[in-house]
C-alpha cells in the first residue's frame, strides 16, 4: 500500500505537467480596453475594428471580452499590414505594454509610427494592344496619385478588373502581371511607386459549339433562347455571364454553369458547355382547418412551372368553407350555413413566340358572406396582358381588366333588409379597364432591402370605349429609398402620390363616378399606422349611400366607413434597427414617423392641413383637426424574421385626432392603434 501511495505521488505531478503543456497558448485574460497611440491618418475606431480582439460594446452589454496573450502579436501585424497596403511602407507597430486594472481586466497599449507615405507616381502598360491605356485605367482603382500598396497581392482587384475587360473583348486567355518599383524623391522626403503591367492578351476567341447538358425535361430551344451566345460568334465573356443570369431568372433551374472546353489557343476556337440542374416543375398543396366563422375550411392548389418542357406555367387554386357568420344579430345553426369559395386559374407563357413579351392570363370566381350587412357577394373577373423587361432593372406590365360584382340578400336576412335591398336595387356592377405599370428596381435585395431605390408608376383607364358601368382615369407614383445607417440597421423612406377622376358618362356623378374599391384609402398597417385601417379622409354619413355601398361594393365595409378619396399622398420614414440582445431569436425592432391622407377634391388639399399637430374638438372649431388635415403618426414595433418575411407587431400614436360628429356618428380617433401583419409595409 505504501508503494502504491508513493507511485500515485509520482504519477499525479506528472499528469499536471502534461495538462499545462496542453493548455499552453489557450489561457485567456479578461480585456478592459485597447489603447492605440501615434495614429494620425486613420481614426482609432477604424483601427480597432480591424482587430479580432474586441472591447466591450453597447450592443453586447452582457458580454465580457477576453483575449489570448499569444494572439496579440498577430493583431499588431494586422495593423501593420493595413498601413503598408495604404502607402505607409516604413510603418512601425508594436505592443508597448500590458497593464491590469483591478476588477476590469488588461489594457493593451499599442503604439504606431506611421512614417512617410508612398503614392503611385506612374502606371504604365506593356503589350496592352488592342485596348488603349485610358480604357484600362477606367476600370482600375490603383492609379496615379493613389496610396501605393507595399504588397503585390493588393493589386489583385485591378488585375481581376483588367482580365475581365480583356475576357469581355474575346481575349479569354489574357494574362496580366504587375511589377512595382520604389523610387526615392530627389529631396529625400519620401518615396514614390511606379507600376508596370505586362499584358499578354493572346488570340481573340470565337464560339465553335455550344453543348447543353442536364436538361432532362426542359426542351433545348427553351435554354437556347435565353443564351446571348451562339456558334460562330465572337466569345464575349460578359455575354456568357448574361446568359447564365437569364437562365437562372427563368426559375426553371437551381444552378447553371457555362464553361469553356477544348480551347484552341492557335485558332481561337472554343467549345462551350451549358450545364443546368433543373428544379422540380410540379407542385401540389392541400390544407384543412376549422374556425369560429368558417367552421370547415378546405384549401387545395396544383401547379406546373414547366408545362411539357416549354417553361409555360399553369396554377389552379381553390378555397372553400362552410360559413356560419352571424347575420345582423342572428346566429345560424350549422345546417343554416353558407358555402363561400374562391377559385383562381392562372396561365403564363414567359416568352410569347420566343419574344421578350410574356402572355399572362388569370381568372377568378368567388362568393363570400357578409353577415354584418346581410349580403352574399358573388363576383368574377379576368386579367389578360403581358410584361417585359425594358432593361435588367426596369419591368413593364400592361393588361386588360374585367370585373363583375353581383350582390344578393342573405337567406337569413331580416325582412326589412330584404325590402331595403329591393328598394335600392343595386344590381351588378361591371368595370372594364386597361392598366399599365412600370417598376424600376435598384434594391440590393427584393425581399429584405438594405440599400438602393425602388420606383413604381401606374396608369389605369376604366370605361370609355371599353364599356362597363364606370368611366374613370387613375394614376399613382411611388418612390422608395433604402440606406444603411452607422448606428446599425436600415432607414427606409417612401413617398407616394396618386389621383383619380371620372370622365365621360360618369362625370356627372362627381367623386362617386369612381368605383368604391378603385378609390384611394389611407390609415393602417401599410400606410399611416397611427390610425385604423382605411379610416382617413372623407366619411360616409348618408345612410342611403352606406346601404348602396354595402349592397354593391366588392369591399367589405364596416359601419360608417371612410368613403375613400380621389387624391392620395403618403410620406413614410422607418428605421429598421437590430436588437443585439435578441439577435439569436431573429427579433428586430423599428421606429417610424409617417403621414398621409386622401381627399375627395384637389381643392381640399390646404396648407393649413399640413400643420404638425392639432387637437380633436368640435368640427366647427377652426383650431380642431379636420378630416382634410394631413395626418401624422409615430410609433415603434417588433419584427420576427421568418423564411416568408417578417412577422410584425406595430403600435402607432396619432399626432392629429379627429372628432367625428354627425347625425349617425359620434366617434374620436383612438390615442393608440395596434397592428399585426406579415411583410414589410413598403
Amino acid at each position: 500500500m505504501w508503494l502504491a501511495v508513493v507511485s500515485l505521488g509520482l504519477i499525479v505531478p506528472s499528469a499536471a505537467r502534461a495538462d499545462e503543456e496542453l493548455d499552453y497558448g489557450l489561457e485567456t485574460h479578461r480585456l478592459a480596453s485597447i489603447e492605440i497611440s501615434g495614429n494620425v491618418t486613420f481614426k482609432t475606431g477604424e483601427l480597432k475594428n480591424l482587430l479580432r480582439i474586441q472591447e466591450a460594446t453597447w450592443s453586447r452589454p452582457l458580454h465580457i471580452p477576453r483575449y489570448q496573450p499569444h494572439l496579440v502579436s498577430t493583431q499588431v501585424r494586422l495593423l501593420k499590414a493595413f498601413y503598408r497596403n495604404r502607402g505607409f511602407h516604413q510603418v512601425k507597430a508594436q505592443l508597448d505594454s500590458i497593464t491590469t486594472v483591478v476588477d476590469e481586466g488588461d489594457v493593451l497599449h499599442i503604439s504606431i509610427v506611421e512614417g512617410p507615405r508612398t503614392f503611385i507616381r506612374k502606371v504604365e502598360f506593356e503589350g496592352n494592344e488592342p485596348l488603349a491605356p485610358d480604357r484600362l485605367r477606367a476600370v482600375m482603382s490603383l492609379i496615379e496619385g493613389e496610396p501605393a500598396p507595399a504588397d503585390l497581392n493588393a493589386f489583385g482587384g485591378d488585375i481581376y478588373a483588367l482580365l475581365t475587360l480583356y475576357r469581355n473583348e474575346t481575349f479569354i486567355e489574357a494574362r496580366v502581371e504587375p511589377e512595382i518599383s520604389i523610387v526615392p524623391y530627389e529631396d529625400e522626403s519620401g518615396y514614390a511607386e511606379d507600376v508596370v503591367y505586362r499584358i499578354v492578351p493572346g488570340r481573340p476567341h470565337r464560339v465553335r459549339t455550344v453543348t447543353l447538358r442536364g436538361n432532362a425535361f426542359t426542351h433545348d430551344n427553351i435554354i437556347e433562347r435565353e443564351l446571348s451566345i451562339e456558334a460562330g460568334q465572337p466569345l464575349h465573356w460578359n455575354q456568357v455571364e448574361e446568359s447564365r443570369q437569364n437562365l437562372l431568372n427563368t426559375s426553371l433551374f437551381r444552378d447553371v454553369t457555362i464553361s469553356p472546353v477544348l480551347v484552341d489557343s492557335t485558332s481561337g476556337d472554343t467549345d462551350l458547355v451549358v450545364k443546368v440542374i433543373e428544379r422540380k416543375p410540379a407542385f401540389y398543396e392541400f390544407g384543412a382547418g376549422v374556425g369560429s366563422l368558417e367552421r370547415v375550411r378546405v384549401l387545395a392548389a396544383w401547379g406546373h412551372h414547366n408545362l411539357f418542357g416549354t417553361a409555360r406555367r399553369l396554377e389552379v387554386r381553390a378555397r372553400g368553407s362552410w360559413n356560419l357568420e352571424d347575420v345582423i344579430g342572428y346566429s345560424p345553426g350549422f345546417d343554416e350555413g353558407q358555402i363561400n369559395y374562391r377559385t383562381d386559374l392562372r396561365y403564363v407563357n414567359p416568352r410569347l413566340r420566343d419574344s421578350r413579351y410574356s402572355f399572362d392570363w388569370e381568372f377568378y370566381m368567388k362568393r363570400e358572406t357578409r353577415g354584418e350587412s346581410g349580403i352574399n357577394m358573388f363576383g368574377y373577373g379576368s386579367n389578360l396582358g403581358t410584361s417585359w423587361l425594358a432593361s435588367p432593372r426596369v419591368r413593364n406590365t400592361v393588361f386588360l381588366g374585367y370585373k363583375v360584382t353581383d350582390p344578393e340578400v342573405h337567406p337569413l336576412a331580416p325582412q326589412d333588409l330584404i325590402d331595403r335591398f329591393e328598394e335600392v336595387n343595386p344590381g351588378s356592377d361591371e368595370v372594364r379597364s386597361i392598366n399599365w405599370a412600370i417598376f424600376v428596381d435598384h434594391r440590393n435585395d427584393i425581399f429584405q432591402p438594405t440599400a438602393g431605390m425602388y420606383s413604381v408608376g401606374t396608369l389605369q383607364l376604366g370605361g370609355g370605349f371599353l364599356g362597363g358601368d364606370f368611366s374613370f382615369f387613375k394614376w399613382t407614383a411611388a418612390w422608395h429609398n433604402y440606406r444603411p445607417v452607422f448606428l446599425g440597421g436600415t432607414v427606409a423612406i417612401r413617398f407616394k402620390v396618386g389621383g383619380t377622376r371620372p370622365y365621360g358618362k360618369s362625370l356627372d356623378r362627381g367623386a362617386d363616378g369612381v368605383p368604391y374599391d378603385d378609390r384611394f384609402f389611407a390609415g393602417g398597417a401599410s400606410t399611416v399606422r397611427g390610425y385604423a385601417h382605411n379610416s382617413l379622409g372623407p366619411q360616409i354619413t348618408d345612410p342611403d349611400e352606406l346601404d348602396d355601398l354595402n349592397f354593391s361594393s366588392d369591399v367589405l365595409l364596416p359601419d360608417n366607413p371612410a368613403r375613400g378619396g380621389n387624391y392620395l399622398m403618403l410620406t413614410n420614414v422607418e428605421w429598421r434597427l437590430p436588437l443585439p440582445l435578441l439577435r439569436g431569436l431573429n427579433l428586430a425592432s423599428v421606429l417610424f414617423f409617417e403621414g398621409g391622407n386622401v381627399w375627395e377634391s384637389i381643392s381640399d388639399v390646404r396648407m393649413l392641413g399640413f400643420r404638425l399637430t392639432s387637437k380633436p374638438g368640435d368640427p366647427t372649431d377652426p383650431g380642431s383637426t379636420k378630416v382634410w388635415d394631413y395626418r401624422y403618426s409615430y410609433g415603434t414595433g417588433l419584427r420576427l424574421d421568418t423564411p416568408v418575411g417578417p412577422v410584425r407587431v406595430d403600435v402607432g400614436f396619432p399626432l392629429k385626432r379627429v372628432n367625428y360628429l354627425s347625425d349617425t356618428r359620434n366617434y374620436q380617433d383612438p390615442s393608440a392603434v395596434w397592428h399585426f401583419s406579415l411583410g414589410y409595409p413598403f
